[in-house]
């Protein structure tokens, strides 16, 4: 009699570990099929536009470092002094302030490659900038040379600053998405922006903007007629700007103001979008019609609103900026630029392998050129943004739903056993054997399914039609309506509850712990009365 039982409980057991690993390589082909459509969706961004990320805009200035000339040791007057050859850099103005807006429409359907989809994102991002001439003049008062204390031996090195080559810098990491130039106003005066034809930045994308010659004027100084061809040559630190034209211009009412500038760029990308903050004061504030944002980057929002028509998200992060800061313009300021800044976008959607290396502002750089020829320095500047990639990941789903596969089985395989011990039914190995294949589809059938439709839709689809089916053969293995009906009601349930545990991601754990511990408190309380050792 027992050994008919424990012969019963290995047949069981052994088509459960059977199925396991059938499910094993049920998941094998959701890995694959997950990868390929990953792979589709970087093909579309490689033939139409990348992830964007979008650095807050600056003026830059490039600027020729003349260095200073060493006389040799012997001090004979028939040697001549060494010098190093000169380099160039640029220099870089931050915005005093800043407030962007970024208003975007989400689409899933922009770009398709048969069932597979990238979502893509397109709107207007408006940069409201106010630049404080008076900040400006201070900052490149730093510009001038230095002089070693060593005068016999060293002469004054020299600093050419090119203003005429003065530029409005926008940075998009992938062009392809600007389909249009942007609009750009400074000081309520429209300026025509353009793609660079000889970039002043290398490994920098970006749209520039021709700096007017009133606002160099004003940049350069009111008062001085240095800029005559807009070029000023700095031999000493007092012929550019010395501490006096600075005091008397702060002292200018006239002089003591800000520079106005707004840019609106037209903007499409795919999945992501990150915003560089710069400047001083920068705030961003992001509005779109996607109801389901992730919120990416080194910083989240500080007030965020996210209802079924969209999200209205807000960042101010004076930490990021300030280093941001200091990342870029070191960078830009390395001798014959020896830097690049790298996107974070670029980072996940471009295979090469890159090493950058973030630049302390203690530390600063070396402005020797010959310190960093040949070096490749590379900076990664903090952004934050957010991510428009669909929670509802049907192959992510497909596999929450097969963890609980084999608790399936088990619930269903220990039913019949049930009916078979308790309601003296006879059922084959066979039929155990058809019953598992029949919930075993059920997962076959998911998967495809969840790629053409919705993923409830296609779990109902599959759930109905192996619970139809198991419940059709169960009528005629236990040969009475009322059995099958019983068992039929108990399989559907068991769909039901699994599909509602996979509905809620936050405790599909804990609910699935519950739902055990119901099935096992459920059996004990069945067989409770049950003498084993008289089952046949």
């Amino acid at each position: 009699m027992q050994k008919t039982l424990l012969t019963k409980l290995s047949i069981i057991v052994g088509l459960c570990i059977v199925f396991s690993i059938g499910l094993t390589m049920i998941s094998d082909i959701i890995y694959e099929r997950q990868h390929y459509a990953e792979s589709v969706i970087k093909e579309i961004t490689q033939q139409h536009v990348n992830p964007q990320e979008v650095i807050n805009p600056f003026i830059a200035i490039p600027t020729t470092i003349t260095l200073a000339c060493q006389s040799d040791a012997t001090n004979t007057p028939n040697v001549k002094s060494k010098c190093e050859p000169s380099y160039s850099k640029i220099e870089t103005i931050f915005a005093s302030q800043t407030q962007a807006v970024q208003n975007l429409k989400v689409n899933t359907d922009t770009y398709k490659r048969g069932i597979y989809s990238a979502t893509s994102y397109a709107g207007q991002l408006t940069f409201d900038q106010s630049y404080t001439l008076n900040e400006t003049l201070a900052n490149l008062d730093q510009v001038g040379t230095t002089v070693d204390n060593d005068v016999d031996k060293t002469q004054l090195a020299k600093t050419i600053t090119h203003w005429n080559k003065a530029k409005l810098i926008i940075p998009v990491s992938d062009l392809r998405g600007v389909a249009t130039l942007p609009t750009v106003t400074i000081n309520h005066k429209s300026i025509a922006a353009n793609y660079p034809q000889i970039p002043m930045i290398e490994n920098l994308t970006y749209v520039e903007v021709d700096i007017p010659k009133d606002v160099l004027d004003q940049l350069i100084n009111p008062t001085s007629q240095h800029n005559k061809d807009d070029l000023i040559a700095t031999d000493s630190i007092d012929t550019y700007l010395n501490k006096s034209e600075v005091n008397s211009q702060l002292s200018n009412p006239k002089d003591n103001q800000a520079l106005h500038i707004v840019i609106d760029l037209p903007l499409a990308g795919i999945s992501n979008l990150t915003t560089v903050p710069t400047g001083q004061n920068f705030t961003l504030s992001m509005h779109s019609d996607w109801q389901t944002p992730n919120f990416i980057g080194k910083a989240l929002p500080n007030t965020k609103s996210i209802t079924a028509k969209g999200f209205d998200a807000r960042w101010q992060n004076q930490y990021l900026t300030v280093a941001n800061n200091q990342y870029l313009s070191q960078c830009l300021s390395t001798p014959n630029h020896q830097c690049t800044v790298i996107s974070e976008s670029t980072l996940n959607t471009d295979s090469q392998s890159y090493n950058p290396v973030s630049f302390e502002a203690s530390r600063g750089l070396m402005t020797d050129s010959a310190a960093v020829a040949g070096s490749n320095q590379s900076v990664l500047l903090n952004s934050f943004g957010v991510s428009f990639a669909s929670p509802k990941d049907v192959y992510l789903q497909t596999e929450r739903a097969m963890k609980y596969a084999l608790l399936l089985m088990l619930v269903s395989f220990g039913t019949f056993f049930l009916f078979e011990v308790l309601k003296s039914s006879r059922i084959h190995p066979i039929q155990y054997l058809l019953v598992g294949c029949a919930l075993f589809v059920f997962y076959v059938l998911l998967l495809p399914l969840a790629e053409q439709i919705a993923f409830w839709q296609a779990y109902m689809v599959a759930a109905s039609a192996c619970v139809g089916l198991i419940g059709w053969y169960s009528y005629y293995v236990f040969g009475g309506f009322k059995r099958a009906l019983i068992f039929t009601a108990t399989l559907a349930g068991l769909y039901a509850a699994f599909f509602g545990i996979l509905s809620t991601a936050d405790l599909n754990l804990l609910l699935g712990a519950i739902f055990c511990f119901v099935i096992l408190a459920c059996v004990m309380v069945m067989t409770r009365k049950l003498d084993w050792y008289k089952v046949k």
